[in-house]
């Protein structure tokens, strides 16, 4: 491999297997070339909530489906680009294959998968890889392949943890009334459950409930204090 080539290695696509908690494990996949296309696909599931007899519906969110992505790389054996030295092909599909989908003997599964390039990183799975062979030598043996490899994101229980923090009803809420709040319905949006008004009205000495000031501002505290 020549010196620039040795140089951008350790900014190329990188697949690395780890446990389910997020340590690394295993022989990491390092592609030779940079992905040729990145495709990221994020879904937001809606329920319709019509009336009868009324035209339209409107949108009830339901749950935000985890981001899933496919990467489309190729592989080479022709020594292109590791300076005339020719990795097989089957070799390179072998390592990628032990990286994402071959069963770890001490997980009893596949390891999930750490993807890196550039900016990019994502803690996933691999849910599904196409091989296509595009080039082959005079005996047959594939010298050049293309490998679409499709992804779906995953968080691990210490990072949901953090993320859950950022909206949790385990935290102190500041908010300000509005001229149409009512305090039930403010407790439902934070708490999900609005009997826990009296406990809001309690923590901010609210005497009648029923009438808030506007521009008031709710201190909501954690469930239970």
């Amino acid at each position: 491999m020549d010196a620039m080539s040795a140089a951008k290695l350790p900014f190329n696509l990188k697949i690395i297997p780890i446990t389910d908690d997020s340590f690394p494990i295993g022989v990491p996949f390092l592609a030779m070339f940079n992905p040729e296309t990145l495709t990221i696909q994020e879904d937001v599931k809606y329920t319709a909530n019509s009336q009868p007899g009324a035209e339209g519906s409107d949108l009830q969110f339901e749950k935000t489906k985890p981001r899933s992505f496919t990467i489309d790389f190729t592989l080479d054996g022709t020594g292109v680009n590791t300076n005339g030295v020719k990795i097989p092909v089957v070799a390179q599909v072998a390592l990628f294959r032990a990286a994402t989908t071959s069963i770890n003997g001490l997980l009893h599964k596949p390891a999930f998968l750490i993807v890196q390039y550039g900016t990019f990183i994502s803690t996933c799975a691999l849910t599904k890889s196409i091989v296509t062979y595009t080039m082959f030598d005079f005996t047959g043996l594939a010298i050049r392949a293309k490998i679409s490899a499709s992804f779906t994101e995953r968080t691990s229980g210490t990072l949901s943890s953090i993320l859950n923090m950022l909206s949790s009803s385990d935290l102190t809420h500041k908010i300000v009334v509005r001229d149409w709040d009512i305090l039930p319905l403010i407790v439902y949006k934070t708490y999900k459950d609005q009997n826990y008004y009296l406990q809001v009205a309690k923590s901010n000495k609210i005497k009648n409930f029923r009438k808030l000031k506007t521009g008031t501002e709710l201190s909501l505290p954690p469930i239970g204090e």
